[in-house]
């Protein structure tokens, strides 16, 4: 089932016998501003039962904005929305009225929205972290006898059975988008990728007839990816579930795959492309990406070395050329566990385990790609000290820092960019920078400087993640998780920027998801 929509009129075209009747969900003259800048102007879109759209855009270009209001996060300034699905319908009229606010049982609400069928995976994952994996994707199921206490009590076989039910559905769902005997890990264990998949299979629990992905592939692996796309393809296929995907330039052509329409957001507008327009675009822009970039730091007489770790990991050392100097951090042996799982080293076949280890000197920077699960977070978190060591040495220029607590490590010359909950989203972006002492506020920032960190994109975030880490306090040793994460090619040249300028002083250790 595909649709089309007029790109100058915002008339909805039927196409391959579309009509009105398959439309779920209808928005018109959308905006919304952030004062005075203008994010969403006249945005006008349709949705068919089946269909699957890209939306795509630059970071800041409006992507999470329009996300937030089709889903009930937010309010447009003006616009309308009807939505009219298997499970009700419900037109929505912006400004709202007073009566309209005042209405208990809400209005214009995620609530509201989700009992008629509209869910959404968020681009930061939520999962209870003590729960498993099981009970995450469980608790999504809708209409649960359990949930009411009389019931409860009153009907105890048919409140177990409906939870075994639950529980076998769960199970599937977690299968599916490959995490097979996961279900009773904790979710407080699991990887980023691990627990994107997780927030994936919450939310086809709920039952959703609309599903706005936010970014669902980010931080995957190539295989991880592959096992989301076909359960997607598969749900689409079989259900006639209708997806809305929000994904950053790395990961569009696998969605594009899938995709029968794209949504581009630009200065505000939305156009609508095909998918074949959208794939002639990206063959057109596409560059050697992170590899490229690599090159291009070494230089023609600097040195780029690959080496192979245990568990399909590589890590690849760039040296440019009379820059390299000293040792500045120095991992022996290393091994680390969560829990009773060992995540780094590796145990032989005579039941010993040997660590990891590996150097970085000042001017180099080693690139660490690994599939998720790895322990790229956990490598980089034992080195800061915010998880135990098992065994093994950390000399800091030389000093062993094993003993000493994080806040100590840092005074040494550690920074450290977390792959997520980076910033403080109830900050200012001013604030923010001043709290990192940064007294020069980079151009690059300047847009949106007043700006409260919650309003920013994905992309935008990370921009302020970097720069506080890359312009705060002085440095030695650079630990970044997952820097490029979600990026357009302009933030993604801001991060790879921010790199290059400090490298002939520091020490920079990156870990990226392997096939990025």
């Amino acid at each position: 089932m595909i649709m089309s929509i007029h790109l100058q009129t915002g008339v909805v075209v039927g196409l391959s016998g579309t009509t009105d009747g398959d439309v779920v969900l209808r928005a018109e003259h959308l905006r919304k501003s952030f004062g005075g800048q203008v994010v969403l102007d006249e945005v006008s879109l349709s949705l068919c039962r089946g269909q699957v759209a890209l939306l795509r855009g630059d970071n800041g270009s409006g992507k999470s904005t329009l996300l937030n209001i089709l889903t009930g996060n937010q309010e447009p300034d003006a616009g309308k929305i009807d939505v009219s699905t298997d499970r009700g319908k419900a037109q929505f009229r912006f400004p709202l009225s007073l009566r309209q606010r005042l209405n208990l049982f809400g209005y214009f609400t995620p609530e509201r929205l989700a009992s008629l069928g509209i869910g959404r995976m968020w681009q930061d994952v939520r999962l209870f972290l003590k729960q498993s994996l099981l009970d995450n994707v469980a608790v999504a199921a809708t209409n649960q006898i359990g949930e009411n206490p009389l019931r409860s009590l009153a009907q105890p076989l048919a409140v177990g059975k409906q939870s075994r039910r639950n529980d076998k559905t769960a199970v599937a769902r977690l299968e599916s988008l490959g995490l097979v005997g996961r279900e009773n890990s904790l979710a407080e264990y699991v990887s980023l990728g691990q627990s994107k998949r997780v927030a994936i299979a919450r939310t086809l629990q709920a039952g959703s007839e609309i599903l706005f992905l936010d970014e669902p592939l980010a931080g995957l692996d190539a295989a991880g990816i592959a096992e989301v796309m076909d359960a997607l393809a598969q749900l689409v296929r079989e259900s006639g579930l209708t997806l809305v995907i929000v994904e950053h330039v790395f990961n569009i052509p696998r969605v594009l795959e899938l995709a029968t329409t794209v949504w581009t957001l630009e200065g505000g507008k939305l156009r609508v492309d095909t998918p074949e327009w959208a794939k002639l675009q990206l063959e057109r822009s596409v560059s050697d990406g992170i590899h490229g970039w690599l090159q291009e730091l070494a230089g023609t007489d600097g040195k780029i070395e690959d080496r192979w770790l245990v568990g399909g990991a590589l890590l690849t050392t760039v040296a440019p050329a009379g820059v390299v100097g000293e040792v500045v951090l120095e991992v022996e042996d290393l091994v680390v566990y969560r829990g009773k799982r060992l995540v780094v080293g590796v145990q032989g076949d005579d039941g010993k385990v040997k660590g990891l280890s590996f150097v970085l000197r000042k001017g180099e920077l080693s690139l660490l790609q690994a599939p998720n699960g790895w322990g790229k977070t956990t490598l980089i978190e034992a080195i800061l000290g915010l998880l135990p060591v098992e065994s093994g040495k950390i000399f800091l220029n030389g000093r062993s820092v094993l003993k000493l607590k994080s806040w100590e490590r840092v005074q040494l010359g550690i920074t450290f960019l977390q792959s997520q909950k980076n910033v403080f989203t109830g900050l200012r972006v001013s604030e923010s920078l001043r709290l990192a002492k940064i007294r020069e506020v980079p151009k690059e920032l300047r847009t949106f400087f007043v700006r409260r960190v919650s309003e920013l994109s994905g992309g935008e975030r990370q921009r302020v993640a970097m720069t506080c880490a890359m312009k705060g306090n002085p440095f030695v040793v650079g630990m970044l998780d997952e820097p490029f994460l979600a990026l357009d090619p302009m933030s993604l040249e801001y991060v790879q920027s921010q790199l290059i300028e400090q490298l002939s002083e520091i020490g920079c250790l990156v870990a990226i998801p392997m096939g990025l």
